[in-house]
């Protein structure tokens, strides 16, 4: 049982070693652009155009880098999604292998009572359900009983997998919050505990590991398509145009004040919004003059509502400080025009939608009349993403809202095809507001570069929201945080190996032939058996004399 048990763990980190090492490969590949490099290549594309605005050539070059960066990200998201559908069929072959042997255990508990009871002796039964409990102890972690040797009884934690001549089956069924991949059931629609074992380990490798790695390069994806056209936005382009995205932007909502159909009914019913700006332009160092609370609603479903206090002599950069240290699941911070911002994080549970701010309130003045976000305080001005039409709480003009992205945002990121047929389109210089109302509206002269200065500049800001790093920082971290969990997985499975080999080692002590011994008793039986041959030989001349005697 202790061989079984330790083959459980081993079974569990051999699924993870070889797993994590290709994650590992797929974020770093050696031979081919990775994501570092690229978005390098992209940060010094744009410095160049910043550098001669007027160059023709270095926006070419823009374009071109632009596009080897969104098919890097596509690669890199293709690569994670296959592996991760890829794993999720070994879960569903593991499944149908498990209930294959539970049946065949029971069927070898049933043969051999019938065998012993004809007064056979069934060892090759015996021996083939030992080697179905052994290879199932590697698949699941697994407690067997023998109560006596005709049958075993096998639980997979406190349930019932195998008793007698009867077993129950495990099914792999759709879980909708989970993009349709299989949860491991009883009959009676409960989850499976588990524990060790290959199905764990795979389990544990597509909806921990492999989803990691996908949620991290979708945020870094989303974050850049919305830094860069934030800014882009407000520039002018050789061509005279305004207000141009850089990237496509695909919201998940087709309505055009973000009613989104949350419950896939058909109907809408709520408010899809992804990032949200105050109107006002703001100084971090200043002090807020009053008091209030900020509820951006529970981190759970049903869980207690996250809320940030702030007092009068509060400065803004403490209370954005606060609402970054929390689980309110945003991210603060001043934009480019100096405006407070509020910009969703991945859910840290997959009941709520992904990259959507869930709820906004107030019970002071901060969000309202100094920050120019909402319309009123108290709960009768909160936004809440489960109501529909809620855009109308916000006191903003459209484009300080940006609505919730298309699912995995790495996978379909690329450059608008407007700046590809027109390169003049990319909006290099700055512009002016005069008319007041927070959006420039006029150039500041067909040669300026500030516009391109700003997104080059983004390099070096700490505007990641899953980590308040840089883009490039976030980047070496994931592939740094997959390194060692690469590197973890090999040396439990090293571990693992050796206590299974030590236990096998010890049985073969225990119940193995000794072959020393072994050969000792054969070379006396050799001797005995000579020696009666000797003496058969011997009687059987004295009686062939002696009837020669007689004749």
């Amino acid at each position: 049982d202790r061989i079984m048990y330790e083959k459980g763990g081993l079974g569990f980190w051999e699924t993870k070693k070889q797993f994590l090492h290709q994650v590992e490969m797929i974020l770093n590949e050696p031979n081919q652009p990775n994501l570092r490099t690229v978005l390098d290549d992209y940060w010094e594309a744009w410095q160049k155009v910043a550098n001669d605005p007027t160059e023709r050539a270095s926006r070419e070059e823009l374009i071109q880098r632009t596009r080897v960066l969104a098919k890097t990200f596509q690669h890199t998201y293709e690569s994670l999604d296959n592996l991760r559908k890829n794993v999720d069929n070994l879960v569903d072959q593991r499944i149908n292998e498990i209930n294959h042997m539970a049946a065949e255990i029971a069927s070898l508990n049933l043969q051999i009572i019938k065998s012993e009871a004809m007064g056979d002796n069934p060892n090759d039964l015996y021996d083939r359900r030992d080697l179905l409990v052994e290879r199932l102890s590697r698949i699941l972690d697994i407690k067997v009983e023998r109560n006596n040797k005709h049958e075993v009884i096998i639980y997979i934690g406190l349930e019932n997998l195998v008793q007698g001549g009867s077993y129950h089956k495990i099914n792999g069924v759709g879980n909708p919050n989970n993009e349709g991949f299989l949860d491991v059931m009883w009959d009676d629609g409960r989850l499976v505990k588990l524990g060790a074992g290959e199905l764990a380990g795979l389990v544990s490798v597509r909806d921990d590991d492999l989803k990691t790695a996908i949620q991290d390069i979708d945020s870094l994806a989303i974050n850049l398509i919305d830094s860069t056209n934030e800014i882009h936005r407000d520039g002018f382009g050789l061509n005279l145009t305004t207000n141009n995205d850089f990237f496509k932007q695909i919201p998940i909502t087709p309505y055009a004040n973000g009613d989104y159909d949350f419950s896939n009914d058909g109907i809408p019913d709520g408010t899809a919004i992804f990032k949200v700006s105050g109107t006002e332009k703001l100084d971090i160092n200043t002090m807020i003059g009053t008091d209030g609370a900020i509820n951006f609603g529970p981190a759970v479903p049903n869980g207690q509502d996250i809320i940030i206090q702030y007092t009068a002599t509060d400065k803004i950069k403490d209370v954005i400080a606060r609402i970054n240290q929390s689980d309110a699941g945003v991210v603060a911070y001043i934009n480019h025009r100096g405006q407070l911002s509020f910009k969703a994080k991945f859910p840290a549970d997959a009941r709520y939608p992904q990259f959507a701010i869930r709820h906004i309130e107030d019970s002071g003045n901060f969000l309202v009349g100094i920050s120019g976000m909402l319309n009123a305080s108290g709960a009768a001005g909160a936004f809440d993403y489960r109501n529909i039409g809620d855009i109308v709480k916000f006191s903003v003009p459209s484009f300080n809202i940006s609505y919730v992205p298309e699912k995995h945002p790495s996978g379909w990121i690329d450059i608008e095809e407007k700046i590809v047929i027109n390169p003049d389109s990319i909006a290099a210089a700055a512009a002016i507001d005069t008319t007041g109302d927070g959006k420039p509206d006029e150039i500041n002269g067909l040669g300026d570069n500030r516009n391109a200065l700003k997104i080059a500049s983004l390099r070096h800001e700490k505007i990641m929201i899953e980590s308040q790093s840089t883009f490039g920082d976030f980047v070496k971290s994931v592939v740094g945080e997959f390194g060692t969990r690469s590197e973890s997985a090999k040396i439990n499975t090293d571990k693992n190996m050796a206590v299974v080999e030590s236990l096998v080692n010890l049985r073969h002590e225990i119940s193995g032939v000794n072959v020393d011994e072994e050969l000792s008793k054969m070379l006396m039986l050799q001797h005995g058996y000579n020696a009666s041959a000797r003496l058969v030989t011997t009687v059987d001349r004295m009686i062939e004399t002696l009837i020669r005697m007689g004749a």
